[in-house]
């Protein structure tokens, strides 16, 4: 069986996307997010989502109501809940190899923004899928800023404390999502450096949207599962995952609501985009700090868009 797939990184930067299309491959099993990283029993996953009630809960539930009834419905929803209530011992790393059993020769493909808001969940998911393959996913840091902001719903997230994104060299201080795009890609930095090199791979979502075929089969050879046509056809379309929609009522989400509205995959070009000058968001001409800019580079960002040959 293929090692399970991990996909790190920051809300707004092409997880979704990314996961949806790695979901769809034959040797793969898309899962929606699960964040089952926020606690290290079911217990503690259902007090960290308002007894399994809240958005960050809503991905678990459909995909055990998916692999048990074959179908999502708000039943079926109610009581994949009761059956976590009555199992609050349960590890989450049990858990999550119950669903590696259910989808089984198949491997799980995961994302869960959620893991970069603490620097404790990605060591804790990687208890939960050893062994796992990462795929560290970034975006240049003016498009996912643009694209945090646009979204009303994740700037209720970069306004709460688990999103803290005030900007406090300025007094007041100053909604800012690069502290978000910055503190969450660090911690994943931090964590990746405790990983083997041959289980981690990083790439800049922008060259994957615009390229997709060259992409997807780079990304297939190094997983080790199959880089045929018919495989890269099938990623091609993550609009035919069953978690690529709203859910019931009960459990909408699971997922990135913008790209539940929309999952199909459409042509991408990579637009230019700036290091230095002003940010858009911002009404004090302020532009990204130092440490940003130094990370953006890093990851093979500059002024116009990211650097050829990443």
């Amino acid at each position: 069986m293929p090692d399970p797939v991990v996909l790190l990184g920051p809300g707004r930067s092409f997880t979704t996307i990314a996961a949806g299309m790695l979901g769809q491959h034959p040797q793969h099993y898309g899962m929606p997010e699960l964040n089952l990283a926020l606690g290290d029993t079911v217990g503690e996953f259902l007090a960290m989502t308002m007894g399994g009630r809240n958005g960050l809960a809503h991905g678990i539930v459909r995909a055990m109501a998916q692999l048990e009834f074959g179908e999502v419905t708000a039943r079926g929803v109610e009581e994949m809940r009761a059956f976590l209530h009555a199992n609050r011992d349960m590890t989450t790393r049990e858990l999550m190899a119950a669903l590696q059993d259910m989808v089984a020769p198949k491997a799980i493909v995961e994302k869960s923004p959620a893991i970069a808001a603490d620097a404790h969940f990605p060591f804790r998911q990687e208890q939960i899928l050893p062994g796992a393959k990462y795929i560290h996913i970034t975006r240049h840091p003016m498009s996912a800023g643009r694209s945090m902001i646009d979204a009303k719903w994740y700037t209720m997230i970069l306004r709460s404390p688990v999103g803290d994104s005030w900007d406090r060299r300025t007094d007041p201080p100053v909604l800012d999502p690069q502290v978000h795009w910055f503190e969450a890609h660090e911690r994943l930095l931090n964590f990746l450096d405790t990983i083997p090199a041959d289980r981690q791979m990083r790439l800049r979502g922008e060259d994957l949207l615009a390229d997709p075929d060259t992409w997807l089969a780079r990304i297939c050879g190094w997983l080790g599962v199959d880089t045929g046509p018919a495989a890269i056809e099938a990623m091609k379309h993550p609009e035919t995952s069953p978690f690529a929609r709203p859910g019931p009522q009960n459990a909408q989400w699971g997922g990135d609501p913008s790209y539940q509205d929309n999952p199909a995959l459409r042509p991408y070009t990579i637009k230019p985009e700036r290091l230095s000058g002003p940010l858009p968001w911002r009404e004090d001409g302020v532009g990204f700090a130092d440490h940003v800019i130094e990370m953006a580079q890093f990851f093979g960002y500059e002024d116009g868009g990211p650097a050829q040959g990443g």
